[in-house]
């Protein structure tokens, strides 16, 4: 008996809570649709759904529940909350026509459970009811034609994805040989033709009007890509070339995105999963950097198998860093609001830069959209103008303060008019085996045939390595004989969240910023708790003669930031020590760039990484990184001219 009422004192409690929860989940369904509503009153629609979607993650179909919601079960709140309706119920009553919803709520209020198989009972019950005999018996009749029609649908589009899929795979293995259709391929293309004809419809016009990425726009390229097929048609119009040279994207994308299965990768399916090195280099991808900078970024995605067609940098100290470093490289010193982007259509798979983060930074004044300093007007133009297959742009966490929220929706919905799928994600250099504690943003955009391909690289945060790890060798290089016991700190030292927890041992820098003289003052005491002073900027390593000054605290030299921000120690900054710095401070760290770059990679050309060797992630040395196809120039540093000119200043 004891048992018994052990058991039934469960479930009563059980019962208890679960019913509270389904309260609780009620009463948050409806403060959503009134919040909602209220946004609505404030703001235009578009934009409220764009910000919405890209802010609050909110995604389509539940926005459209709480968006219809003021029009459909406004004044019926407290009938659905009696009735604790779920949000998948209070979605199939939105979408119910009006005679259906006031049945439903009748039964509510006299305390019916209702679920979404009930709402479509009565939906169909009450269409029904309005039909005579006959009526009732055709629709029958309706329906199970319509059920022998659907199955005998889905076999003939198995067999045309089939048909279709051969078709492609034939086509690609001659894309570079031939440069006409041959005869076989032609026939073939003539029967899919007609197969897609029967499917699809006869009729498709011009794809000029249609919207990119949408079912009317597939199905229109693929019909003009197999007609062109079949009549050896190709003069490069809409893209439909052969060759992977030709513009945009070709007939066989336009017949891949068809057949409902992923591309196989011609050349590289031979390579093993899991690669330790990059593919043959007729096999890399082109990238278009804006706001190049000192190199951070275009030093990682090189790393990633990507070779840049333009690199666009107005400070001519930074210019020429990258010249010094890359002679080879197409380096363009202009403002990239002169630029033409249009040159570089059909010749850019990704987009990347790191667009100026002064309007966003949380050190700043935050003007957002309405800072002379907002590039991201160019970056959209950029990307309407280049047509990339996709695009990076990196920028600090302040951009999704609440105060630029409209700016970031308002980007978004560019970047979607623009055909393309963008998320925004968030990394960290500590991930990454940096001794840096550097939080950015990243705006992710693919086309919209691309996207859903792209996954964020794993992290890695037990590979972090601490600031005495780091800077053993630079903060002992002028014989200061407290290196070791610094080192000794750096590595020992806790760091907790405050209220106790251990979050790691070894301290790791503050974010490397550009030159502010003295520094933000928060800034400055963070420095200071990790055992280094912000600023000055120190000319060389510290000697035993300044290591016994009273109270001394090692500051970091040029060299010493650039090694924290992850450049190589071979790579050589042109410019004044205050240029040197910004150069280090407002570029993208090399191996997180890196690390995107190969997940952009394997997205656009279907490779698998062994990201973890691919990173050199394996405890070596810090400054001795393995780099993958880099030449690099004589390390002879140049003396600093004295009429103004730029100078490679020794690090």
């Amino acid at each position: 008996m004891a048992e018994i009422d052990a058991k039934a004192k469960a479930l009563s409690e059980a019962r208890n809570r679960i019913l509270q929860l389904q309260e609780q989940m009620t009463d948050r369904v409806l403060q959503m649709a009134a919040e909602v509503e209220k946004l609505m009153g404030i703001v235009p629609a578009k934009e409220a759904r764009a910000f919405l979607k890209a802010r609050c993650n909110l995604p389509a179909q539940e926005l459209s529940t709480y968006v219809g919601f003021a029009m459909t079960l406004k004044g019926s709140e407290e009938v659905l909350q009696q009735a604790r309706v779920s949000f998948p119920v209070m979605k199939s009553l939105v979408s119910a026509d009006a005679e259906t919803r006031t049945e439903i709520l009748e039964r509510m209020e006299l305390g019916a459970q209702i679920d979404t198989k009930d709402v479509a009972t009565i939906r169909r019950r009450l269409a029904n009811a309005k039909l005579t005999v006959a009526e009732s018996l055709a629709v029958r009749d309706r329906r199970l034609v319509a059920a022998a029609l659907r199955k005998q649908t889905k076999l003939t589009m198995s067999r045309f994805r089939e048909n279709l899929s051969a078709f492609v795979d034939d086509v690609r293995k001659l894309r570079n040989e031939s440069p006409s259709v041959p005869d076989a391929l032609r026939t073939r293309a003539g029967a899919l033709f007609g197969e897609f004809g029967s499917l699809f419809g006869a009729e498709h016009g011009s794809l000029h009007g249609l919207k990119e990425g949408t079912p009317a726009y597939r199905v229109t390229r693929a019909h003009h890509a197999l007609q062109r097929f079949r009549d050896d048609g190709f003069n490069n119009k809409f893209g439909f070339g052969l060759r992977d040279s030709d513009i945009g994207p070709t007939a066989i994308d336009a017949l891949q995105a068809m057949t409902g299965r992923p591309p196989k990768v011609y050349g590289l399916v031979r390579l093993p999963k899991g690669l330790t090195e990059l593919p043959p280099q007729r096999y890399h991808l082109r990238v278009l950097e804006l706001c190049a900078g000192g190199g951070g970024m275009a030093i990682g995605l090189e790393r990633a198998g990507f070779q840049p067609v333009g690199l666009i940098e107005i400070d001519k100290h930074a210019a020429a860093t990258l010249r010094k470093n890359r002679p080879k490289w197409p380096v363009v010193e202009a403002d990239v609001r002169n630029v033409d982007f249009t040159q570089y259509r059909g010749k850019v798979d990704l987009l990347a830069g790191g667009v100026p983060c002064t309007p966003y930074s949380t050190i700043g004044e935050r003007k957002g959209k309405w800072d002379e300093n907002d590039l991201f007007p160019e970056a959209i133009r950029a990307v309407k103008e280049a047509r990339p297959s996709a695009f990076i742009f990196e920028n600090v966490e302040g951009l999704l303060h609440a105060k630029h929220a409209d700016h970031v929706a308002a980007v978004l919905q560019e970047f979607s008019k623009a055909g393309y799928e963008t998320v925004i994600e968030r990394i960290n250099s500590r991930d990454y085996g940096v001794a840096q504690n550097r939080s950015r943003i990243l705006l992710v955009g693919l086309r919209r045939d691309l996207s859903g391909s792209f996954r964020m690289p794993p992290k890695f945060p037990e590979m972090a390595i601490d600031m005495g790890q780091a800077l053993r060798d630079l903060m002992g290089a002028n014989g200061w004989s407290g290196a070791g016991k610094w080192v000794r700190k750096m590595g020992e030292t806790t760091v907790d969240d405050g209220a106790g927890n251990l979050i790691r041992t070894g301290v790791l820098a503050d974010t490397i910023r550009g030159y502010k003289g003295s520094g933000h003052k928060g800034e400055k005491a963070r420095w200071l708790r990790n055992g280094v002073a912000y600023a000055p900027i120190a000319k060389s390593a510290p000697t035993d003669d300044e290591g016994r000054a009273e109270g001394f605290i090692p500051r970091l030299t040029n060299k010493m930031r650039a090694r924290l921000q992850g450049f190589p120690d071979d790579w050589q900054f042109v410019g004044s020590i205050p240029s040197v710095a910004d150069q280090i401070g407002n570029a993208v760290t090399p191996v997180v760039a890196q690390a995107v770059g190969l997940a952009m990679f394997t997205a656009l050309r279907g490779t698998e990484f062994d990201m973890a060797a691919m990173l050199n992630l394996t405890g070596q040395a810090p400054g001795n990184q393995p780099r993958t196809r880099l030449e690099v120039p004589p390390l002879v540093p140049e003396l600093i001219a004295s009429d103004g000119r730029l100078e490679v200043v020794d690090l």
